[in-house]
């Protein structure tokens, strides 16, 4: 029997609270207190009781998410209007690594002959030398701001490093450390070999799926440090001009015309639909509690924290394959970790296995002022990103748990895109609880629409039955768990003609994987690009 799944269906927001974001949970609560403050103030004047009532609503306005804006809220919007005009001011929508690398220099220099000149001046007890000029622009700020150690990196990037440990005895594992937050928080890249296809079974079809269950259900146990898995997928249109032009030379000039013809029609039909999958899970630690315990197991020293992430992937990976939600893995080194990178960013110039590439100069100019529609990489490569926001399956609709596989492989003729899913995993007696509240909310909403006689299409009560479910499958002793998730998709094209046409054909795909709704992140691609990148992240 083909198993189902509901994506979404829910309310996106319940109560006054739900919905919003740290920072305008705090705007709400400053406006709450500003407009108590003016009510004590006024002794209860009418003119105080009018502007507090006006900066209360006002808050809960501005700080209300609402369908109309894609889901975000008008301080959020306004907050974001603000930060695309920092970042044209300083520079910072368009990277270039060059640029960079310059700055850098020129601040090397500026520092060794500043050291310089006060060796000399030590030396002579002498002030009349001449002062160096201090090279000035934000490239250079930034460069001041960077350890000697760290590379130059996008805005989307941060602070990032990577360090290459042992996985077994013939691989190793390149170890991301993430310092953008505090605290910080680490990922590991594994490329995987999922089942093979064909004609089979539905039982059979399911395994990998319900391994996979079973994988993220052991993640999400309090004493695993992995806080999130990526399903990351890179889908690449299969070139074959190597063999158009074997086939040139050895097909015999005596050949029947029909047959060549034949063949030739053949090999433009393969052309628009085969492709090449890559795909890759990443495992990001930020269990902090549980890591720790695993790095005060292992021997102590400058390892220790890295030999804890090793032994933790290598056993949830290894059950992986045990349970058969994947055939096979092996971790991603230095090297692969580079040309992957610099494919994602590029494809048109860099091979995902390119074996000449290098972290310490995988990043690529990155240009967000040409076009709203999309990220111009090394002026020639156009990458669009868009994500699918909870509310865009249709609801209450259960669909098959292969019904996603179309994104992937669907999409003709094809395209270079990249498909990906994280999931950040939530413990049973969490979830279960948030289960509860929802549960409860929920209820009182339908008693509260049946008092009034409400009449709704049933969609209201679809989505409010929806946490009925959840709670159902979250029950004790059932051995599920919950889990959070982000959905993001890209695709890359040569022009920016392209760009609507091969939306307009994804939304279109998507449509048939019972996504209703596609929000493309026009204006924020430069930022949303490491969505749609192996680095576990995505979620807010």
């Amino acid at each position: 029997m083909t198993r189902h799944v509901a994506l979404g269906g829910e309310f996106k927001s319940r109560g006054l609270l739900s919905g919003r974001s740290l920072p305008e949970k705090l705007l709400l609560f400053i406006g709450l207190a500003l407009s108590a403050f003016l009510v004590m103030l006024g002794s209860f004047s009418f003119f105080f009781l009018v502007a507090a009532l006006f900066v209360a609503v006002a808050s809960i306005l501005t700080t209300m998410p609402t369908a109309i804006n894609e889901g975000r809220s008008l301080a959020a919007i306004y907050a974001e209007r603000a930060y695309r005009i920092w970042q044209k001011t300083t520079g910072t929508d368009v990277f270039d690594p060059v640029h960079e690398q310059i700055a850098a220099e020129r601040l090397r220099t500026y520092q060794h002959a500043t050291q310089n000149k006060q060796r000399t001046q030590n030396k002579q007890k002498t002030s009349n030398q001449p002062k160096t000029a201090r090279p000035k622009g934000f490239a250079v700020r930034r460069a001041q701001r960077r350890k000697a150690t760290d590379q130059p990196a996008p805005l989307m990037i941060g602070k990032m490093s990577a360090t290459e440990v042992p996985f077994n005895t013939r691989e190793r594992l390149t170890v991301f450390r993430h310092a953008n937050t505090s605290p910080v928080f680490y990922t590991a890249i594994f490329e995987v070999r999922g089942s093979t296809g064909g004609v089979v079974e539905e039982d059979i079809e399911d395994i990998p799926f319900i391994g996979f269950g079973k994988v993220l259900a052991r993640a999400a146990r309090r004493t695993s440090a992995i806080s999130h898995i990526q399903s990351f997928t890179r889908s690449v249109p299969l070139d074959i001009t190597d063999h158009i032009s074997w086939l040139s030379d050895y097909v015999h000039p005596q050949a029947h015309d029909h047959l060549v013809r034949s063949y030739q029609e053949l090999c433009l039909d393969v052309e628009q639909k085969a492709e090449q999958h890559r795909s890759y899970w990443v495992l990001r630690f930020d269990n902090l509690a549980a890591l720790q315990r695993a790095i005060t197991a292992q021997t102590p020293g400058p390892r220790a924290v890295h030999d804890a992430i090793v032994s933790e992937a290598h056993a949830l990976m290894s059950q992986a394959v045990t349970h058969k939600a994947i055939r096979s893995f092996r971790p991603v080194n230095s090297n692969m970790a580079a040309a992957l990178l610099s494919h994602l960013q590029d494809p048109y110039e860099f091979s995902i296995d390119d074996p000449d590439q290098n972290l310490s100069s995988v990043w690529q100019r990155l240009d967000a002022t040409k076009t709203s529609k999309a990220v111009l990489v090394n002026n020639h490569a156009y990458t669009r990103v868009a994500y699918i926001p909870r509310h865009g399956f249709m609801a209450g609709s259960a669909l098959p748990v292969q019904s996603m596989r179309q994104l992937v492989n669907g999409i003709v003729p094809a395209v270079i895109h990249s498909v990906s899913w994280v999931n950040e995993v939530v413990d049973a007696r969490t979830a279960r609880a948030q289960a509860v509240s929802d549960r409860t909310s929920d209820k009182a909403k339908r008693k509260s629409d049946a008092e009034k006689g409400k009449v709704s299409d049933g969609t209201e009560h679809v989505m409010s039955s929806s946490s009925d479910q959840r709670g159902a499958d979250l029950m004790p002793g059932s051995g599920h768990h919950g889990v959070k998730w982000g959905a993001y998709l890209s695709f890359t094209v040569q022009s920016e003609e392209e760009l609507l046409a091969v939306s307009t054909q994804i939304e279109s795909v998507a449509t048939d994987c019972g996504i209703e709704r596609l929000i493309w992140l026009d204006d924020r691609h430069h930022m949303a690009l490491a969505a749609v990148m192996p680095l576990g992240r995505g979620i807010r």
